[in-house]
């Protein structure tokens, strides 16, 4: 990865190591590489505010015009400049990270996050700036306020009203989704419940991360006669599901059961997936004899590959999913839409749903891992071992000959390596959890010590 650009955007702390001077840096070098027409926006971070002022005000020096979009989902960002000819967009959002981290996403003009070969060359320009050249003439300055609206009628002229409204309870973990979930629903004839529906940020309710151990009190007030729960994260471009009976699903769960519909109504297509998804993907596609292709991990390269494939759909382990005929990108508030449609054209209960997916057991972890060091401990890995074919498309991922994997690699947003296995046998998933799990914790001693 890039010294900046990590596997989703520029993420940091502020004053710490996203400092005012990077912030102008990357103003300067989007508007010398992507255009003078630039819409901003922000997440409810408590840097936010701050951060959006300074990146406006270095934008008009450069002479950009500045579209203000204000406090938004990340997906709904993405869906207004996607639409209305800009240049580029900056969204200031740390997305899943802890309250003290900000950033910053670059996006095209088509709404989509900068590909890794546009963000190598907003990196080198920020690298080679030593002085600021203003322009001679500032920019103008507009602000928009109708951004939520457009993006919500944007998802309903997808899904359309529902004949049966659920009952929904909504776990927003005070981000973005606040402003856009519960009236998406309402307007597709849902009933809503709200959990954390409060911008705060400090995220006081169960964080910025829709993590399961963290969504107990979503499970307990859906099984209070609700249908479906959902939790997004703080930007809002990841949905976690839980069933009527309470049970927290796994992105890569939710996410084959959604592209499963998705090509059963509308047909033989492509699905693009991580390496740390689940096989669980290869049932999705099954039915209609339908194409799935493999990325490394990072939304980006799922949307890149997607444009390429010209993909209807992709999905992340994380819970994030992208639905092309709406955007490229993941998209939280879209996601529960087409959960719901699912729901209801199978006229099932989501719990009787996921029954009929095939079992496969799951181990997760992480381990703290300093940035310098966390590649290394990664090829360190891949040597120590001989045992099943090593992919190297993201990390190191073994696989067995009964399809168990494991996979090891490295955070790209956060100092941590990031540990997963899978297997039709519990034991045997927790077995190379563990296994892997302590071999990597003692490299990263060992490589500590020295």
């Amino acid at each position: 990865m890039g010294k900046l650009f990590g596997t989703n955007g520029i993420r940091g702390i502020p004053g710490k190591d996203l400092l005012p001077e990077t912030i102008g840096k990357v103003a300067f070098s989007v508007v010398k590489k992507l255009g003078k027409k630039v819409a901003i926006g922000r997440d409810g971070r408590n840097s936010s505010v701050m951060i959006s002022s300074l990146l406006s005000s270095y934008l008009l020096g450069f002479g950009a015009d500045v579209y203000n979009l204000g406090m938004l989902p990340t997906p709904a960002f993405q869906y207004y400049i996607s639409r209305d000819g800009f240049d580029a967009g900056i969204m200031i959002t740390a997305s899943h990270n802890p309250p003290e981290f900000n950033g910053l996403k670059v996006m095209g003009r088509n709404g989509v996050e900068i590909p890794r070969q546009k963000e190598e060359e907003i990196e080198a320009c920020i690298f080679s700036i030593t002085n600021f050249d203003y322009a001679s003439e500032v920019g103008q300055y507009f602000t928009v306020d109708n951004a939520v609206d457009r993006y919500i009628e944007g998802i309903i002229s997808h899904v359309g009203k529902k004949k049966r409204g659920l009952r929904v309870v909504v776990d927003a973990g005070n981000g973005m989704q606040s402003l856009a979930a519960p009236k998406l629903l309402q307007k597709i004839g849902c009933e809503v419940k709200c959990i954390n529906c409060n911008v705060d940020g400090n995220f006081p309710g169960r964080g910025p991360e829709p993590i399961p151990s963290k969504l107990n009190e979503l499970s307990d007030e859906v099984r209070n006669g609700y249908d479906l729960g959902v939790a997004f994260d703080g930007d809002g471009d990841r949905s976690v599901f839980c069933d009527e009976k309470g049970r927290v699903l796994t992105g890569d769960i939710s996410g084959a059961l959604i592209a499963r519909f998705l090509l059963e109504t509308k047909g033989r297509n492509k699905i693009v997936t991580t390496i740390a998804t689940s096989s669980i993907a290869d049932w999705a596609v099954e039915s209609t004899s339908s194409i799935l292709i493999r990325t490394r991990v990072g939304s980006v390269d799922v949307t890149d590959r997607m444009v390429k494939e010209d993909a209807i759909a992709g999905f992340e382990e994380n819970g994030g999913f992208f639905y092309k005929p709406h955007q490229p990108v993941r998209d939280g508030a879209m996601t529960l839409a087409l959960m719901i449609s699912a729901i209801e054209h199978y006229g099932k209960p989501l719990s009787s749903l996921i029954a009929s997916m095939p079992s496969l057991y799951q181990q997760k972890g992480k381990l703290e891992c300093a940035n310098h060091i966390k590649y290394r401990i990664i090829d360190m890995v891949a040597k120590s071992t001989s045992e099943g074919i090593q992919d190297r498309t993201d990390g190191l991922k073994i696989i067995f000959p009964d399809n168990t994997w494991v996979l090891i690699r490295a955070s790209g947003t956060e100092p941590l390596i990031r540990i997963f296995s899978e297997s039709r046998n519990e034991s045997r998933a927790v077995e190379l959890y563990k296994k892997y799990t302590n071999l990597v914790q003692s490299l990263i001693e060992r490589s500590t010590e020295k």
